[in-house]
Formats: structure tokens, sequence, C-alpha cells
């Protein structure tokens, strides 16, 4: 499957958004603008440096990391990879990220070359089918089946074993569900499973995207978050030829009452999670 899937999932939401300009006045912030969530596909890195001088925000640019399996134009899966990625990044006044698909990712890698990267991110947008394959969610293939109630008692499941068992830094997309039961992603989040989840990101260190591509996620989880001391970024998923803006984002901290304190830094040198983390088997 070829990222147009996944770039047409989010092409209205990014449409709906406000003209770029109003990013670069974010009043009532005490932080710097940054968005993690930037993938060049058609894009160049130069474009994106002249956007972020256009824009005063930092962005983050990433690159699928994984096994071969997932279906992407392109997916990082060894070393020599991975540092060509970093090479092509380095010094261009971005964050270097890699989005890890499913969660086979690490052994693709060394820790040494893993730990060069400045952030890894994830989402759970692939999931399990009933064959125990891998599968993406937004797809449409994916059947997810009739009762809400049973989709979201292993989607949780799946969320936390994401989190427990892979060394990341964010968690993209927080709180989709697929689009079949999307109407109902309020009532079907309910507040012990949003708990269990903000708990896991919390025990696990990983910040929460608050993600303007599809507006999640909602402000109950948010102040949950907010009141474990869970670390939030700023997020667009943009795939396509122009990066997202990130209004939603920014008028969601505002509402919040973020600081500088509730923000994510990358990690230094020695405490990236690969180099400390102690993973669920």
């Amino acid at each position: 499957m070829s990222e147009s899937t996944r770039r047409d999932f989010l092409g209205a939401a990014a449409a709906a958004a406000l003209p770029a300009a109003a990013q670069t006045s974010p009043s009532g912030l005490d932080f710097p603008l940054e968005d993690y969530h930037v993938h060049l596909n058609s894009l160049t890195i130069d474009q994106v440096a002249a956007t972020s001088r256009e824009r005063g925000v930092k962005y983050g640019v990433l690159e699928h990391a994984g096994t071969k399996e997932n279906e992407y134009p392109v997916v990082l899966s060894n070393d020599k990879e991975l540092l060509g990625w970093i090479e092509k990044l380095k010094d261009k006044g971005v964050y270097i990220g890699a989005q890890a698909e499913w969660i086979d990712w690490v052994p693709c890698f060394s820790k040494e070359v893993l730990a060069q990267l400045d952030y890894v991110l994830t989402d759970s947008w692939t999931v399990r089918d009933a064959n125990g394959k891998r599968i993406k969610a937004f797809s449409a293939a994916y059947d997810p089946g009739n009762d809400p109630e049973a989709f979201m008692k292993w989607y949780v499941d799946w969320i936390v074993e994401i989190l427990e068992t892979t060394p990341l830094d964010i968690w993209s997309h927080p709180m989709w569900v697929t689009r079949k039961f999307s109407a109902d992603l309020e009532k079907m989040w309910t507040e012990e499973r949003m708990r269990r989840v903000v708990l896991c990101c919390k025990n696990t260190n990983t910040a929460v995207e608050i993600d303007s591509s599809v507006k999640l996620p909602t402000m109950p989880f948010l102040k949950m978050a907010k009141s474990e001391g869970v670390k939030f970024c700023f997020g667009a998923s943009s795939q396509g030829a122009r990066i997202n803006p990130i209004d939603w984002s920014i008028a969601t901290a505002r509402e919040l009452g973020l600081t500088r304190k509730d923000m994510f830094q990358p990690a230094p040198w020695g405490r990236k999670p690969i180099q400390i983390r102690k993973l669920r088997s």
C-alpha cells in the first residue's frame, strides 16, 4: 500500500486548518513552536527549512523504519539505511526522527545507531488482523468487526503493548480509532481506558502528540495526562507537497494552559529510550 492512503485520510483535517500565518504569533505560549511530524515524501529538506523560517516553527523530520514487511515507499531497515537518513538531515536545522512501524523494529538496528536519532515516534494505526498479521487500520482492507466494545478491549491492549515493548519518545495520533467507529470515539474511550493509557505513557516516559491532523486527543485525555506529568508535543502529520499548519495544536495548548515544563524535548545522549528503557518482553 502506498503512502497516499494515509495522506488522503489526513487531507480533510489539514484542509480545514487556518492559514499558515496564524502560526507565527502564538500569544500565551512560553515555549518555542516545534512540530515533530513531517515526512519529506515529495518535499525537499530545503523546502522544510524555508517553511521553518517563514512560520517560526522548528520541524522534526521522519522516515518510516522497521522491517520490509511494512508497506511504504521507503522503510529504513538496517544501520546503513538509518545512518544514511541521519547524514541526509544533519546540520539542516531540523530534529532527526524515525517513525517506527509495528513492534518488531528494534532488532533491525544497533543501539548505538538508534541513539543517534533525536527521537522515535510511532502510532497505533498498524494492527493485528484476525490471523495475527499486520494490517493498516485505516485501509479499506481492514475489518474491525461490528462490536466497538470488543474492538476497544483488544485495541487498548495493543496500544499498551506498543508503549511497553518498544523504546519510544512520542505516541502519535493518540486516541484515534478506525473509521468505522470514529463517530463513537469519545464514548469508546472511557475514563478507565484513558487512564490506563495515560499511566502507561507516564511510566514509559512517552510524550503524547497533540495532533492537528486528526484533532486528537480529546481534552479529557489531555487534562488527565497533564495531571500525571506526561509530556506533550505538536504534530500535523505532513505527508504531501506542503507542511500542514499546527494551529489546532497551538489552540489546544493555550486552552490546556501548557507551559515550557509540559513540553517534550529530545533526550540527550545517554538518556535516550533505547539506552535506558527496560522493555517488557
